[in-house]
């Protein structure tokens, strides 16, 4: 289970270094040797692509991602956890309709392939759903967690 737990940050973290090789050899082959690869803009915007859903999906983990509290911290404790709460709620609603748009986006791109490396630019897109629920699952485990804390009175 620690392997699954911790799958958002190994494949964020190898589609980034990927990124990272994948642009040296870029900057090499075009600078040095003078013999550009023609792939390696279809490649990187994949890469990238995936690496920010997958990203964020694991700030999201830990709670990792921005906020602006500054009227929310001047209410009292339980006015707070409500707020968390309501926002959990709306970002886990908000998160199932962003996965549901990019899973029909990337069902509708079946037959759209990239012009040189000639993959399926669903494999593209499933970034978005994939990312959008795993961030809706981590938001549910944080609401779920919140929720019973509140009511053993730990918090």
């Amino acid at each position: 289970m620690g392997f699954l737990k911790n799958l958002d940050d190994w494949l964020a973290k190898l589609f980034t270094v990927a990124i990272v090789l994948i642009t040296i050899l870029a900057v090499f082959m075009r600078y040095i040797l003078n013999d550009p690869l023609q792939w390696i803009e279809e490649m990187l915007i994949a890469l990238y692509i995936w690496a920010i859903m997958l990203g964020a999906a694991s700030a999201m983990k830990v709670r990792g991602h921005v906020s602006i509290d500054a009227f929310v911290v001047l209410l009292p404790r339980r006015a707070q956890r409500y707020v968390q709460h309501f926002n959990d709620i709306v970002g886990i609603v908000v998160l199932l309709a962003f996965g549901w748009l990019g899973w029909l986006l990337s069902m509708a791109a079946g037959d759209k392939i990239t012009p040189i490396l000639g993959f399926k630019y669903t494999y593209v897109d499933l970034a978005v759903p994939v990312g959008a629920f795993w961030m809706a699952f981590y938001l549910l485990l944080h609401l779920v967690g919140d929720i019973k804390k509140s009511v053993a009175g730990d918090d």
